[in-house]
């Protein structure tokens, strides 16, 4: 948000919005244009709420609060509810409107101040604010006269429209179970302090529409809640009017898929969560009573400051995972970690790629004879072989004769050399040195714990000295055959500490190529097997160069789209998490990517899927930057890209416990078809949804790169 926009109405408008969205933990404009509706049910209320509103967006603007957390909801919604609470009994007047304002401001600086306090440990602060702020006035306004604790049933719709309000009560009369239906309903829509059906209704039908899982868990709560109260044979009065109902509600979606990934565990979770915070709830409601205060949200913030906090404290999170960047959305916050966990799960491990440069031949894999045994099990040995499997020419009595003699040896990713071993002579042909097993070595730190082991170089040869940095690919040493190595090759491994003779650990390497009778296959985060000829992956120009979106890159496309021909203009931004990302100016979507040197593929999106970017982000999912023709890439795909809302819908009810859509993407380099464009280099991918497993829908896409500048897309 530029400053110059802050003076537009439109961002107050919808920092209201989203206001009123941020109780039901929600980002959602309509959500909260809605809920702001229905708590004019009461124009007391609704009148008060959108007062203190206000007046704490135009403190955060002229005190120069963060800006976004004013206008996102997060630094007003709690002084919002102040003012709904205050509408719903003080008498109306100067001194009335007076208070209200000090008690919104007051609220805006708990707010700032709190959150500042509680973000430094992790913890949300939830309605603290508001609670303090309330309490301080229902005990500090005793004291004066001039303003009143009423009824107020003259603001109130429902007193002058009481049939429509009855109407809908008798409806819920024949409902089998009329009762819980009736306090779900009013739980509901206490939360913005109305108390009948209808406001409830339509907060449900909202929340329905907005998030499925949101819904769902609101009912999942409630009824865990009411069962628990049902069997130990509790106040159901209390549920109505000391506002427990909407406290199971609260903190059913707030644990069940917005703080917490929603899961198989966040809603077993709750099965303890809620019974408990019934308990809070009915001890505190002891205490608070003395005091003629009511406990409102009490309990709800109490519970999940206690799970966030408790949780966070594990070493292990597996399936009950805390949600690290929030979507405002049960289903995002799903989808999003899932597809992101099913796509780079690999990602926390560093990038080792074969020390070698062109193609090599794995003599002797993991856990393998005769030497890769016991504690060095995980190690693999390279060498050149010939078309006929032989790894030298000649005779063979010459260590020249051996392919890989004396090629270069480059490290396998950046990292500082730690240990050096020089000065040993290479065996003749058949000869072994069991005095120096591992010969000349070179050991490289790349991390805490992690560091690679190359063996048996040729005397002389290493081109840096302990203490050195060398980058990923940097040429270190040459080949030999020194220590136990009766003909020239390269053991290599990986260990968890920096000296020679160390056990190995089993590590995958990144990416590479795996030759076979067509040509390759492309290997990501995998171990290479014996008798395996691997190769890394070289970077082409023309592919790294159009993928090289470097921060103030512009790309303008020209799209036609049947009879109709525009451009679009997309430039490359950085956030202040240092993530690249694509921004479409016609549509203000953008798409979040990564260019790790081989690959080029995108992590997320945000904005509206009709867009061109949205297209070019799923059918461009991952690119291969080698040119390989014939080499094949394979990636999950979000099944929203293929399915419409009323499949996504039932998908987003089931989807913590079973995914029936799910979305495949796979890319290759084909031939290309014009021989007059030979020398241009041509992208397929085919995208794929699928319903229990079977393909249900295909899309099909192609670019085209003549260098790195000109580029044609086709998607269909």
């Amino acid at each position: 948000m530029q400053r110059g926009d802050m003076g537009n109405i439109k961002y107050y408008l919808k920092g209201v919005f989203l206001s009123y969205s941020q109780i039901f933990f929600s980002g959602s404009v309509s959500l909260g244009f809605v809920l702001m509706l229905v708590s004019f049910f009461d124009l007391g209320i609704g009148l008060s709420g959108v007062t203190a509103l206000v007046t704490c967006q135009v403190c955060g603007r002229f005190f120069d609060f963060n800006k976004a957390a004013v206008f996102n909801g997060a630094y007003t919604y709690n002084a919002l509810l102040v003012g709904l609470a205050m509408g719903s009994f003080y008498e109306w007047g100067i001194s009335y409107f007076v208070i209200l304002i000090i008690a919104a401001l007051l609220t805006f600086f708990l707010t700032v101040w709190i959150s500042g306090r509680l973000y430094n440990i992790g913890l949300p602060f939830l309605s603290l604010p508001f609670l303090v702020t309330i309490w301080i006035l229902l005990l500090g306004l005793s004291n004066f006269s001039s303003i009143k604790l009423v009824s107020k049933d003259f603001f109130s719709l429902q007193s002058w429209f009481p049939h429509i309000f009855l109407s809908l009560s008798n409806v819920i009369d024949l409902f089998p179970f009329k009762d819980i239906v009736h306090i779900y309903l009013r739980s509901l829509s206490a939360v913005i302090f109305q108390f009948n059906d209808l406001a409830g209704l339509i907060i449900a039908i909202v929340i329905l529409l907005r998030s499925r899982m949101a819904f769902a868990l609101s009912i999942y709560g409630f009824l865990i809640g009411y069962s628990f109260y049902y069997f130990l044979d509790g106040d159901f009065a209390q549920i109505i009017y000391s506002y427990i109902g909407f406290n199971f509600i609260l903190t059913s979606i707030a644990l069940g898929g917005y703080y917490l990934v929603p899961s198989v565990k966040s809603h077993l979770l709750l099965f303890f969560v809620v019974p408990v915070n019934a308990l809070i709830l009915s001890a505190l409601h002891t205490v608070f009573a003395q005091f003629q205060l009511p406990l409102y949200s009490l309990p709800f913030n109490l519970i999940v400051l206690l799970m966030i906090g408790a949780l966070q404290m594990r070493p292990y999170t597996y399936g009950l995972q805390l949600v690290t960047f929030q979507q405002y959305s049960p289903e995002l916050n799903h989808y999003k970690h899932f597809y992101y966990k099913k796509r780079f799960a690999n990602s926390l491990y560093y990038h080792l790629f074969l020390p070698v440069m062109g193609e090599w031949h794995i003599a002797q894999g993991h856990d393998s004879k005769p030497t890769h045994t016991g504690e060095w099990k995980h190690a693999w040995d390279f060498d050149i072989t010939d078309d006929h499997g032989k790894t030298y020419h000649g005779q063979g009595l010459d260590m020249k004769d051996y392919y890989c003699y004396e090629l270069p040896v480059t490290a396998p990713a950046a990292g500082q050399v730690v240990t050096i071993k020089d000065g040993i002579d290479d065996n003749y042909i058949g000869q072994e040195n069991l005095k120096n097993n591992w010969g000349n070595t070179l050991v490289i730190k790349h991390a805490e714990g992690l560091y690679s082991k190359l063996s048996h170089l040729k005397k002389g040869s290493v081109k840096t000295k302990e203490g050195d940095y060398v980058q990923s690919g940097e040429i270190i040493a040459k080949g030999g055959s020194s220590g136990r190595s009766p003909e020239p090759h390269l053991h290599f491994q990986v260990q968890a500490n920096p000296y020679i003779g160390s056990q190995t650990m089993q590590y995958p390497l990144a990416y590479y190529l795996v030759k076979n009778h067509t040509g390759y296959t492309f290997h990501s985060f995998d171990i290479p097997k014996e008798n395996d000829i691997v190769r890394n992956i070289i970077a082409h120009p023309v592919l790294s160069g159009f993928f090289d979106l470097v921060a103030g890159k512009e790309l303008i496309w020209k799209i036609k789209d049947g009879n109709n021909a525009f451009e679009d203009k997309w430039s490359v931004y950085v956030d202040a998490n240092n993530a690249k990302y694509l921004y479409c100016h016609s549509t203000k979507a953008s798409a979040y990517f990564y260019n790790d040197g081989v690959l080029f593929y995108f992590t997320d999106f945000n904005g509206s899927r009709t867009s061109f970017l949205y297209k070019f982000y799923t059918a461009f999912q991952k690119i291969l930057l080698g040119h390989y023709k014939g080499i094949t890439v394979e990636d999950s795909l979000m099944p929203h890209f293929f399915f419409n809302k009323f499949v996504m819908s039932l998908q987003d009810l089931v989807a913590p416990f079973y995914h029936f859509t799910d979305g495949s993407y796979q890319f290759r380099f084909p031939e290309p078809d014009d021989k007059q464009n030979a020398d241009a280099i041509v992208l397929e991918t085919v995208c794929t949804g699928k319903i229990f497993g079977k393909n249900t829908k295909k899309i099909d896409s192609s670019m085209v790169l003549g260098d790195a500048r000109n580029c044609t897309v086709r998607i269909e």
